[in-house]
């Protein structure tokens, strides 16, 4: 196999490579699914909509690179908010909102929230970060279809958000 040809299908493989592990991430020990499903990243909607904004081959190998890397970044704050989360009842891993334990007091339920909307705030600088280095890959085009299909998305994320709030509340 010649150098050209090598080098393409590495670029090729990388998003692949990069999407197996962005889903086992998300998965905890025997692979089910550990807490919340998160909203994906500026750079995990590039490459989900590489055809609609005809991504290169190089450019999807770069915005994958990227997405790796923020990833590892990003993987202590995800702990931190794991352990934020209180402990789920032994034997019923689908109950939510019930630990088997005394409920949480206000002030330490307040300070862990504050605690919680920290993390967020560096989790969402953090890819504001990244996807500034990934619009200087883009052409002016690819930036205005990627914003449209960001900002898209992340309006249906809280719109969900807001209906799974809802619920709760009316269950309450």
């Amino acid at each position: 196999m010649n150098y050209k040809m090598w080098s393409f299908v590495m670029v090729l493989a990388v998003p692949l490579l990069a999407s197996a592990q962005g889903t086992s991430s998300q998965r905890g020990p025997g692979g089910s699914e550990r807490g919340p499903r998160r909203p994906p990243t500026s750079l995990e909607l590039l490459l989900e909509n590489r055809e609609a904004l005809a991504l290169t081959p190089e450019q999807v190998g770069r915005v994958s690179e990227l997405s790796l890397a923020l990833e590892a970044q990003n993987a202590p704050l995800i702990q931190k908010l794991e352990a934020l989360r209180p402990p789920r009842p032994p034997g019923r891993p689908e109950a939510r909102g019930s630990t088997g334990h005394a409920p949480p007091d206000a002030e330490s339920m307040r300070t862990a929230m504050e605690q919680a909307r920290a993390v967020f705030q560096e989790l969402e600088s953090n890819d504001s970060a990244a996807y500034a280095q990934a619009e200087t890959l883009l052409s002016a085009e690819q930036q205005s279809r990627a914003s449209q299909l960001i900002a898209q998305a992340r309006e249906e994320a809280r719109q969900q958000r807001e209906t799974r709030h809802e619920r709760m509340r009316s269950r309450q």
